[in-house]
């Protein structure tokens, strides 16, 4: 039996067990996972559906002003709040690959399907009934890793699982895809590169299908082959398997060199031509999460800020704008004393019930928010004193290990919120940093230093990826050229073969772009 078949039948009994969690459960996710804004509007809505909870202080109005982001100076230190448009980015090194859909009209597939993915001819999956709507559960205005994270926290899988699961599911990019190494992840998460590959696998089988898959080939590769959730034509199947199985044949469809792919397929013009229409009959996705906005407005407001005094990190939660709400006791108690209805008293009780644990759990959050922030600071204290390429290597485990909580509620509190900082406002989750050699030196100052060499490097004559660790290492960064490679990949920035030519075509002479 293969890994992907036990992997399905392990998720039907996952998922079959708890689909729709608890609701408790769900606020306890989302509490964690919500900005300042975010948390105000969930505060208001409980007071608004529960009698035993008032607002007290309705906290500070929201304010709309600008903020210089990531690393930026600063021009306002105590800037509180700003409305800007942050698109999300896809950081896909193998976008062309879409050029195998290219004539298809997606829009029409997403408009006329059963769900957000185009997924009209796809199996059901996990043994969910047919009728079944999983938008039903998880609501529209999610993003694919809240969706995810919601299937993670009620599967039977074990917590240290959960923990690399959702580690991942925040980590994607846009469309889904993971390009994360798995010694990567398994060094920011103190695991075993074994079970972070066990994981990337389990991710794939949750919805949306293909989540945590490196890059597009390896997509197509899960929906047709692995998975089985695509009905194949017998008269395509060998077809499929070779093509989908084999990256040269990939290679040639997307340079589109049919001649050559038919050789290599053992088909006709004809029969290829007739594969090619089969694959934009809307059998399957574009990409993992295919349906959710690309690009969305979003208020950026710091959470925190984080200041040096006397050569120590002050951290302040900046909860303002929180209205203070209170517990109506005397009112729960009247309610207790004068209905006499089973049912009425049990509702009622619930009710107030949850109006504490709402309290309660607003006042946890916030403390762990602290602690996280003062577990990363403690960390960090040279970037606060002297800037970005001072960061120095951190990862997940170390501050689970300091706030002795779960890496995934760490993953959860430093995704989407925001620290004000002497140096500008940075997403929480900016300060893990990987260590790329033995002399400390940092993924994020690598990166620094490989654009710094390139924008001075000769049009004429582009260093190789050789060249660029030459020169790291006379400057005491000794890094591998796959190294270089990789990050000069990641930061999409061509090859120097590339770069040659765009210079070429350059007007106005300006510098390379990543």
């Amino acid at each position: 039996m293969s890994s992907s078949l036990k992997i399905q039948q392990q998720q039907n009994l996952v998922l079959k067990t708890d689909l729709r969690m608890t609701l408790q459960m769900r606020q306890s996710i989302e509490m964690l996972l919500k900005n300042q804004f975010e948390l105000r509007e969930m505060i208001l809505e409980e007071v608004s559906e529960n009698p035993f909870l008032e607002v007290e202080d309705w906290g500070d109005d929201i304010q709309e002003e600008p903020v210089t982001q990531h690393g930026e100076e600063s021009e306002a230190a105590d800037t509180k709040s700003s409305d800007v448009t942050v698109p999300l980015q896809i950081n896909d090194n193998s976008a062309d690959m879409s050029s195998i859909l290219a004539d298809f009209d997606w829009e029409q597939i997403r408009e006329t399907s059963s769900n957000n993915f185009g997924e009209t001819n796809l199996k059901k999956s996990n043994d969910i009934p047919n009728d079944f709507n999983f938008e039903n559960t998880v609501p529209a205005e999610e993003s694919f890793a809240q969706s995810l994270d919601f299937q993670i926290s009620v599967s039977s899988y074990p917590e240290s699982m959960k923990d690399v699961l959702i580690y991942m599911a925040y980590n994607l990019d846009a469309r889904g895809f993971l390009a994360d190494s798995d010694e990567d992840i398994a060094i920011q998460i103190a695991t075993d590169v074994e079970t972070v590959a066990e994981a990337r696998e389990i991710l794939k089988n949750f919805e949306p299908l293909g989540c945590g898959c490196r890059n597009f080939p390896e997509y197509l590769r899960f929906i047709f082959i692995e998975h089985g959730s695509v009905d194949i034509p017998e008269k395509f199947e060998k077809s499929v398997h070779r093509l989908f199985s084999d990256e040269t044949m990939l290679d040639l469809l997307v340079k589109k060199n049919f001649d050559a792919l038919c050789g290599s397929l053992g088909i006709t013009q004809q029969e290829l031509t007739e594969l090619l229409l089969f694959f934009r009959s809307g059998v399957a996705s574009p990409y993992p999460t295919f349906g959710y906005e690309q690009e969305r407005t979003e208020y950026v407001r710091a959470d925190l800020m984080v200041f040096m005094r006397e050569g120590e990190p002050v951290i302040y939660i900046d909860d303002k704008m929180l209205p203070t709400v209170i517990l109506k006791t005397e009112l729960f108690e009247d309610n207790m004393k004068n209905v006499k209805n089973r049912s009425e008293k049990h509702f009622i009780r619930e009710k107030y019930k949850n109006a504490e644990w709402i309290i309660k759990s607003v006042s946890d959050r916030n403390r762990t928010l602290y602690q996280v922030a003062a577990s990363i600071f403690s960390h960090q204290k040279a970037f606060l004193e002297h800037g970005d390429k001072f960061l120095k290597p951190l990862t997940l485990k170390d501050v689970s290990d300091d706030i002795g909580r779960h890496i995934a509620t760490v993953s959860r509190l430093t995704n989407g919120k925001y620290a004000q900082t002497p140096h500008g406002i940075f997403e929480l989750k900016y300060f893990f940093v990987k260590q790329v050699n033995d002399n400390l030196t940092t993924n994020k100052r690598l990166e620094q230093k490989i654009v710094e060499i390139i924008e001075g490097e000769s049009r004429e004559n582009p260093y190789s990826d050789d060249d660029i660790a030459h020169i790291l290492s006379k400057e005491g960064i000794e890094v591998a050229r796959r190294t270089v490679a990789k990050y000069r990949s990641k930061m999409n920035i061509p090859l120097a073969r590339e770069r040659k030519r765009n210079y070429q075509f350059e007007v106005g002479g300006q510098t390379c772009a990543k």
